[in-house]
C-alpha cells in the first residue's frame, strides 16, 4: 500500500508540474490598446496642440493645454514609446516628454545650439537612445533616455533643415533634409554606421538629390527616403545600393511631395502626401494604388501612421489662411476614409505606440 501512496504522489506531483510548465509557456496574450496621439501647432490659444485617443482615433481628448512650457510652441513630431512614455519635439528647440500616457508633460534640457533651431523629427531605438533633428542643421542624440545629449556638426550638415530622421539600431542612423535657399535648395541624406562618431552622405544617381528630403523610414534592411515633387529612393541591403523611383501624382511644380511615409513592413508601405493624396504599395514600390480621400481637397497631409493593416490615421492642415487641420481615419485598409475631427490648427504628425 506505501509503494502505491507514493506513487500516486509522484504522479500527482507531475501532473502539477506539467500543468505550471504548460501556463509558463503559453502566456495569456495581452491586448495591445489602440493608443494614439496627434501633435500641431498653436492655435487660438496660444498653446502648441497635443492631441490623444485611447480608441484608435475615433474620440479625442486634448493634453497639455494651459501648460507654461507649450505657450507659444508648434509641437512639430511625436513618438510613442508605450502607454507611459511619449516624447515630443517643437519649435524653439523645445523637447518635451511625459512618463504617464501625456497627462503630464516636462521639458527636457537639450542640446544649446545658437539658432534655436525647430525640431522636426524624432527617433527612438529604444527607451534609452533618442534621435532628433531638426532646422540649422540640428541632430542630437541621448544615449541615457535625456539626461545628456550629443549636438553633431552642424557643419556637416550644410546648417540645413534636417526634416527627417530614423535610426535603425543605436549604431546605424540616417538623416534627410535640404540644403540651400529658395529655389536652390536641394537634398541632403547623411548617415553614420557607428553611433555618430562620423557620417558620411548619399550621393544618389542621376542627381536624384535635386530635390529636397522630407523624411526617412525603414523596416528591415529596406529603407525609403522621400520627399519633393513626388521623388523617393529604395535601399533594400541597407543602404549599400539605391533605386530612384517616384509616385506619378499631380501637384504643384511637378508633382505633390510626398510629406510622410511609413512602412508596415519591407513590401507595404503607406504615402501622405500634398494636393490630398494618400498612396499604398504592398509590393515595395513595384505598383501604387490611389488611397485619396477624396473629401479634404487640396490639403496637405504631413503625417500618417498604422495601428494595423486596417486601421490608419492621417492628419493634415490647409494651404491657406485661416489655419485648419484634419484628422482621417481608415478601417479598411484605405479603401474609405473618414474626417473624424476638424481644428482651428495646422497638424503635424501622428503616432501609435510603437511597441
Amino acid at each position: 500500500m506505501k509503494k502505491i501512496a507514493v506513487l500516486l504522489t509522484l504522479m500527482l506531483i507531475i501532473t502539477l508540474l506539467m500543468r505550471c510548465s504548460h501556463k509558463e509557456s503559453n502566456p495569456v496574450p495581452t491586448v495591445k490598446k489602440k493608443v494614439a496621439w496627434v501633435v500641431g501647432a498653436a492655435d487660438s490659444t496660444g498653446y502648441g496642440m497635443i492631441l490623444f485617443s485611447l480608441d484608435g482615433g475615433t474620440t479625442w481628448q486634448r493634453q497639455g493645454e494651459g501648460l507654461a512650457l507649450l505657450q507659444g510652441i508648434d509641437v512639430e513630431d511625436i513618438w510613442a514609446v508605450d502607454e507611459d512614455v511619449v516624447w515630443a519635439v517643437c519649435t524653439k528647440n523645445t523637447i518635451i516628454r511625459s512618463q504617464n500616457g501625456g497627462q503630464g508633460w516636462i521639458q527636457i534640457q537639450g542640446p544649446a545650439h545658437p539658432a534655436h533651431p525647430e525640431l522636426m523629427s524624432i527617433s527612438i531605438i529604444d527607451r534609452t537612445n533618442i534621435w532628433i533633428s531638426g532646422s540649422n542643421g540640428a541632430v542630437y542624440n541621448s544615449t541615457d533616455g535625456g539626461d545628456t545629449w550629443i549636438l553633431f556638426d552642424t557643419n556637416f550638415f550644410h546648417s540645413g533643415g534636417m526634416q527627417g530622421i530614423w535610426a535603425i539600431t543605436p549604431q546605424k542612423v540616417f538623416v534627410t533634409g535640404g540644403i540651400g535657399k529658395g529655389r536652390s535648395e536641394r537634398g541632403f541624406v547623411g548617415y553614420t554606421l557607428n553611433g555618430g562618431v562620423t557620417w558620411d552622405s548619399v550621393y544618389p544617381a542621376n542627381d536624384y538629390n535635386r530635390n529636397e528630403w522630407i523624411g526617412v523610414v525603414a523596416s528591415g534592411s529596406t529603407i525609403v527616403v522621400y520627399g519633393g515633387k513626388s521623388h523617393y529612393m529604395v535601399s533594400t541591403d541597407g543602404g549599400a545600393t539605391w533605386r530612384n523611383d517616384s509616385l506619378d501624382v499631380a501637384g504643384g511644380g511637378g508633382g505633390a511631395d510626398i510629406n510622410h511615409m511609413i512602412m508596415l513592413n519591407p513590401m507595404t508601405w503607406w504615402a501622405a502626401m500634398d494636393e490630398g493624396h494618400i498612396y499604398l504599395t504592398e509590393n515595395a514600390g513595384a505598383t501604387w494604388s490611389d488611397q485619396s480621400p477624396g473629401t479634404v481637397g487640396g490639403m496637405y497631409l504631413v503625417g500618417i501612421d498604422a495601428w494595423d493593416y486596417q486601421l490608419a490615421l492621417v492628419v493634415g492642415q490647409t494651404n491657406g489662411y485661416p489655419p485648419e487641420g484634419k484628422i482621417l481615419k481608415t478601417l479598411d485598409g484605405g479603401t474609405t476614409w473618414n474626417v473624424i475631427r476638424t481644428y482651428n490648427s495646422d497638424l503635424f504628425k501622428v503616432s501609435f505606440i510603437r511597441e
